[in-house]
């Protein structure tokens, strides 16, 4: 059994870039706060549906980026290595477009993944 999340991956400058258009400060904090800062500023605007994790991407790569993640849930039929990846719904597609709209990103730069054990537990 293992904990899965879904969602689009986004770097911390496209974070950034998304506070700035939005006309919200960010340059009092380092990057380690961006994802906690995202998290804060969607239940400012009573966004209820994204939540914010930072991992690295690839699993191991040292490459730390941002998950949007629209789904997570525990698994108990898969593993770190084995994992089921979960579709982007249409209702995925909505929330998206949301997000194109307020970053200025595009389709491309948002891609859609399935991470298992996200917070590195197993």
């Amino acid at each position: 059994m293992v904990f899965k999340v879904a969602g689009w991956i986004i770097s911390f400058e496209q974070a950034r870039t998304w506070f700035d258009r939005q006309g919200y400060k960010n340059d009092h904090f380092g990057d380690e706060l961006v994802g906690i800062t995202l998290n804060r500023w969607f239940k400012e605007r009573h966004i209820e549906y994204l939540w914010a994790i930072v991992t690295d991407y690839p699993r191991g790569s040292l490459q730390p980026v941002i998950v949007l993640v629209r789904r997570h849930r525990e698994d108990p039929k898969s593993t770190v290595s084995y994992y089921y990846r979960v579709r982007e719904l249409d209702a995925d597609r909505e929330v998206k477009k949301q997000v194109m709209e307020e970053t200025g990103l595009n389709d491309e730069d948002l891609p859609w993944v399935t991470i298992a054990d996200p917070f590195f537990m197993n």
